[in-house]
């Protein structure tokens, strides 16, 4: 007779079995657990199998010699075979196993025919007693199958009704429990229950999630493109390949100790008044009969010692009762000049250009010259009040030295700062690094006394500078150009090489240049291109299907190498069907 063999998975639940019993199209219906079916450790799902095949008329027979699993198909009245090949039977509380014996006796075997009348006789005789034989056998245990079945005797009823009555005297003289005292045992144990029913809700409902990470196939592709650069982030347009770039800088800063070496005397000046006659012979007519204005800062000098006048004086202007005609004469330029017949002079009030005692003089009568023409000095009262007191000073040279002596080394790591600094964000074009230096300054400051034993300190500024570009920017504009060039949706770029997910950033720029304001590079990177894969594309497939058929079906799309699929829990057998409990991720190989 015809049957369906179902085949028990390890991870089929009850309800898978039942659903196979159900769709079985043969009336026989043989079951072949595997070694370890847990589904099958349990007399209640043994129960279920029985109840679907009776509703829906059908026989199930177990394929099975484990012990635990013929008990329970005992049980439940369901037959038992050792084999596809073996005929089933009927389990009896005294048979759990069946011996060859069972085995052999469900087999006719056939004895080879002879040509004599008297043994065909024979073997008739003999068969015919054997099949009678194995007919009674067969109605003894249809009988016993049946009584099994059959509804209970009316001795078997009386006697369990005298049983009943005999409990009901003996619980009738028990007494009757005191419920208050299992009042706490009862509590404690509904809580329990209620506990167990959330924890089973929870780890069912709620706690399922599963993360699938998809490791997708890819193939690298150079990419190299001249851009242009813009310093005005108005003129970006990333689309036609200009870029803005801002400016980033550091400033460092360099300063050491110095010896200052300069002197000067911070003592005070000397002073006095000098009398200054006008110079004779005076042109007697046009503009040298005019007053002489001696103004203030005109150099008076007597013995190498310099003075200044500090106030302005005047020498009046000279008419016709001044000159001395005797002496009057005319030069080979036709011009008459005459002798003053009496002095015109005035008084200058005069300083020495610098402190100390050295420009203190008595009165003297000549020896001063003048740094005004038309104007002579003749004498000087006595010069008094310089005083001498040396300190030491900042000078050029000191500061000049200090200079040189400067250890001004942070290029490299001025431009690895600028590097580190931006590279999340940005991409720097290291072929910008510019280095501006700014100006010396000293404490005390050029010309400034130094105090004691403080020692004056030389500071340096130094700007380093560096344009960047945007890495967004960057990627945008490599991911749109390779698409252009793949011709078909097929395929897609996983990584540009400056995408702000990815750990590296392999775009760069090179040949950078300045050409009076037009600035251009050009952009290089290794671009991942593969298979299109998505999380869309991804969750149409595994929403509510089991892990292993989840693998397998993901694994056999062109380009996908692996499939990782983390569950939340270890009971968790299925990816959930609510795609917000299911985390995809596409990752680069």
């Amino acid at each position: 007779m015809n049957k369906d063999v179902i085949y028990i998975e390890p991870e089929d639940d009850i309800t898978d079995i039942i659903a196979k019993v159900k769709n079985a199209k043969t009336k026989i219906v043989a079951l072949v657990p595997p070694k370890k079916a847990g589904v099958l450790r349990s007399v209640v799902n043994f129960k279920l199998i029985a109840k679907t095949a009776l509703q829906h008329n059908k026989t199930v027979v177990l394929i099975s010699t484990d012990e635990n699993l013929v008990k329970f198909a005992q049980s439940v009245k369901m037959p038992v075979a050792k084999s596809l090949s073996s005929k089933p039977q009927l389990a009896t509380d005294d048979e759990a196993e069946f011996d060859d014996a069972d085995e052999e006796s469900d087999i006719i075997e056939e004895e080879p025919e002879t040509e004599t009348s008297t043994s065909k006789s024979e073997k008739k005789d003999v068969k015919s007693d054997h099949e009678k034989s194995h007919k009674d056998d067969k109605k003894a245990e249809a009988a016993k199958v049946k009584k099994s079945e059959e509804v209970v005797t009316e001795d078997e009823i009386d006697e369990e009704a005298d049983t009943d009555k005999k409990v009901a005297k003996k619980k009738s003289n028990q007494k009757v429990p005191n419920i208050k005292k299992y009042r706490t045992q009862i509590i404690i144990g509904s809580v329990f229950a209620v506990i167990m029913v959330v924890v089973l809700v929870w780890a069912f409902a709620f706690a399922p999630a599963a993360k699938v990470i998809v490791h997708v196939r890819t193939s690298d592709q150079g990419f190299s493109e001249t851009i242009k650069l813009t310093t005005d982030q108005d003129k970006e347009d990333i689309d036609a390949g200009i870029f803005y770039m801002e400016e980033k800088a550091i400033e460092k800063t360099a300063s050491a100790d110095f010896e200052a070496t300069g002197e000067v005397d911070k003592g005070t000046k000397a002073s006095g008044t000098l009398t200054v006659k006008r110079t004779s012979p005076v042109s007697i007519v046009g503009n040298g009969r005019d007053a002489i204005t001696i103004p203030v800062g005109t150099k008076f000098t007597y013995n190498g010692l310099t003075y200044v006048s500090t106030a302005a004086s005047t020498l009046r202007a000279v008419d016709g009762k001044d000159f001395d005609t005797d002496t009057c004469k005319v030069s080979t330029s036709l011009v008459a000049t005459c002798d003053l017949s009496k002095d015109v002079t005035t008084t200058v009030k005069i300083e020495a250009i610098e402190n100390g005692d050295k420009y203190n003089m008595g009165a003297v009568n000549s020896g001063w010259t003048a740094s005004i023409s038309g104007a002579t000095p003749t004498s000087s009262a006595a010069i008094s009040g310089g005083t001498s007191k040396i300190v030491k000073i900042v000078s050029k040279d000191d500061l000049a030295a200090a200079e040189e002596n400067l250890d001004i080394t942070g290029e490299s790591d001025a431009k690895k700062e600028l590097i580190d600094e931006n590279s999340d964000d940005a991409i720097v074009i290291k072929s910008s690094f510019n280095i501006e230096n700014g100006q010396l300054s000293s404490s005390p400051a050029l010309g400034e006394e130094v105090n004691g034993d403080t020692k004056p300190k030389v500071t340096k500024k130094t700007t380093y500078k560096v344009y960047t570009v945007s890495r967004d920017a960057v990627s945008q504009y490599i991911e749109k150009t390779v698409e252009e060039g793949l011709g078909d949706d097929t395929r897609t770029v996983y990584a540009t090489g400056a995408g702000k997910d990815e750990e590296k950033v392999i775009a760069f720029f090179e040949s950078y240049k300045n050409n009076n304001g037009e600035y251009t590079a050009k952009l290089k990177s290794t671009v991942k291109i593969g298979p299109r894969v998505t999380p869309e594309m991804i969750s149409e497939k595994i929403l509510g299907q089991k892990v292993g058929q989840v693998r397998t079906m993901l694994t056999s799309i062109n380009g996908v190498a692996d499939v990782e699929i983390n569950r939340s829990y270890f009971w968790v057998t299925k990816i959930p069907s609510d795609i917000n409990k299911v985390e995809i991720e596409i990752t680069v190989d």
